[in-house]
């Protein structure tokens, strides 16, 4: 199974996919942004792999980035750290296959994974944060309608430095105004669901 959007298709994360995630997670250029520092094995990625592919449910919705059309791999993207309680979801994203960044396959995920969290899930939000100097994903963010809701001054130590972050985040109502809301369902004998 998986979740279409105009450009990609989101499915499960396979152990199949080691390689090329070896192959990101190692390159210093994928991993500017992200959390991720230290090298990492064959082995550790194995484990995280395996993790990823079985435990997809509502705590946690990990996702293999594919091109829709010619199947080939670009990222991952997921919503972790769900709390029921109050329908709030974290998002994490990354394209590792360097050569299709600026081709919109970011913002195609984003939405894909918002409708899937907000219609599926029935999350009210989902959030995020993003390193101070990374333009291009806020930029990515705030055009698919994330809105900053906070700084942490010197919350991530990167290459030699204390960075800030930015907290970002999306509600269901305003995602929906801006890219649309779910057809709504209609039940035998009951009329349009709302």
């Amino acid at each position: 199974m998986s979740y279409d959007g105009e450009r990609v298709s989101l499915r499960a994360i396979e152990p199949e996919d080691i390689d090329r995630y070896l192959t990101w997670l190692n390159d210093p250029e994928v991993t500017r942004w992200l959390a991720q520092r230290y090298p990492i094995g064959r082995e550790g990625e194995r484990q995280i792999l395996e993790r990823l592919s079985r435990a997809n449910g509502y705590d946690n919705a990990a996702f293999a980035v594919d091109d829709r059309l010619s199947g080939e791999h670009l990222g991952t993207i997921s919503l972790f750290d769900v709390r029921p309680e109050s329908r709030v979801a974290e998002l994490g994203i990354f394209i590792g296959a360097k050569a299709r960044w600026g081709e919109g396959i970011g913002y195609d995920a984003l939405v894909t994974l918002l409708r899937f969290g907000f219609w599926e899930m029935n999350l009210r939000r989902v959030e995020l944060s993003v390193l101070d100097g990374n333009v291009r994903a806020k930029a990515l963010y705030e055009r698919v309608g994330f809105v900053e809701v906070g700084r942490r001054p010197g919350h991530w130590y990167k290459r030699g430095a204390s960075i800030d972050d930015f907290l970002m985040s999306i509600e269901r109502e305003a995602f929906e105004d801006r890219h649309g809301a779910p057809p709504r369902l209609v039940l035998p004998g009951r009329g349009a669901a709302s």
